[in-house]
């Protein structure tokens, strides 16, 4: 706003400058053609410098639609035969006004300047005056001296600054409303399409049934809990299965599914670490928590509390329906990589089913031997069960 100020100020004394002495050019032109057509002899007041007290009160008529402060007439060479300021001609003449009066005579154009903060004992202030260097001639155009005048602007500056202020604001205000317009739309439509590439986002992140991580955002987890680590910090692992659900879904309807998927996602949730630790439904009815900085001990813990908090009912139309998990479990060792992991989870959790549901299987290199080749081939018919 302050640069605007700064640039309307310039942009003001500029356009009241111009106007001044396009204003004063304009008056030069009328004085240049009709100033000597009471004198019938105008020739002669040059050649001779003599001007009577009638020939300066016609002088000073012609300038009586602007506040004169003073003239002087000088002759073709350039040199001064008359100032209305009698003390003027006793001085030693200006070398620069001789050399103006003498370019004007020459090339018949009027010379205007604009002269500011002019000390004046008259006005008992400083002002603001034009002078005007104008050609004298005849009525046939033949030039014959020059007239210099000086007078006052003071007052049509401050008007002309009073109304271009006005119409600069007005213009700038206009132009800053008109410009705001486009601007907050588009901040509007800004804020618009992040809020909506943030739902999307989390749209994408999230499982809409159960609430928890799905399986589009298990794989950048992944990447992040296996950076290269020092070993002293292992991953817990726990891969969930909800036993018999297909049978859920047969007897009671898909609707009593996603209530006891709902259940089993609240459940896992109240057992962990929300800040820390991630819980995502991986797909279908099985779940998968990945717990950093944890040890064999807190591990156990932590499964302890979930399948103890499964017990608790999920309650569907009336009816208290209490489900099953099997769960495999894995701690990470130092070099293991994603698929490690993950592989030895998944092992884990076959081995958990097949001996007969509802129950915690830790991994351990036995279960290669015993499981190894079943669990591979059923991974292999079942590629949703694989990591993204």
């Amino acid at each position: 706003m302050l640069c605007l100020y700064f640039l309307l100020q310039t942009l003001i004394e500029w356009q009241v400058r111009t106007s001044i002495l396009e204003n004063a050019g304009l008056k030069a032109r009328i004085w240049s053609e009709h100033l000597f057509a009471p004198f019938p002899d105008a020739e002669q007041m040059f050649t001779t410098a003599t001007v009577t007290p009638g020939d300066v009160r016609i002088l000073e008529a012609s300038f009586s639609s602007v506040e004169m402060l003073r003239f002087e007439l000088f002759k073709a060479d350039g040199a001064r035969i008359f100032s209305s300021s009698p003390e003027l001609l006793d001085a030693d003449e200006e070398p620069e006004d001789r050399e103006d009066a003498l370019n004007v005579y020459r090339t018949g154009i009027p010379a205007l300047a604009v002269h500011k903060n002019v000390p004046d004992k008259k006005f008992g202030a400083p002002i603001t005056l034009v002078e005007a260097y104008v050609p004298a001639q005849k009525s046939n155009g033949e030039r014959v001296g020059v007239i210099e005048v000086q007078f006052n602007v003071t007052q049509l500056e401050k008007a002309l600054r009073r109304a271009f202020s006005k119409v600069g604001w007005v213009l700038i205000l206009g132009t800053i409303f008109l410009l705001s317009l486009p601007a907050a739309a588009l901040v509007y439509r800004t804020r618009q399409l992040r809020s909506r590439d943030l739902k999307l986002l989390e749209l994408m992140r999230y499982d809409q049934l159960t609430g928890v991580l799905n399986r589009n955002s298990v794989s950048e987890h992944f990447d992040a809990v296996f950076q290269p680590r020092d070993g002293r910090s292992r991953i817990g692992i726990l891969f969930i299965d909800v036993d018999h659900f297909k049978q859920f879904n047969d007897q009671h309807g898909h609707a009593c599914g996603d209530a006891i998927l709902r259940h089993i996602a609240e459940r896992l949730l109240s057992c962990v670490d929300e800040k820390e630790d991630i819980v995502a439904r991986f797909g279908g009815d099985e779940f998968l928590i990945l717990v950093r900085g944890v040890d064999l001990a807190g591990l156990r813990a932590l499964y302890g509390r979930i399948m103890e908090a499964v017990m608790k009912p999920c309650t569907y139309d009336g009816k208290p329906l209490v489900t099953n998990l099997s769960v495999g479990v894995y701690l990470t060792q130092l070099g293991d990589t994603q698929k490690t992991g993950f592989h030895r989870a998944d092992l884990a959790l076959y081995a958990a089913k097949k001996r007969g549901r509802g129950q915690v299987v830790e991994y351990s290199p036995e279960l290669e031997t015993l499981f190894g080749s079943e669990a591979s081939a059923h991974s292999k018919s079942d590629e949703s069960r694989q990591p993204v």
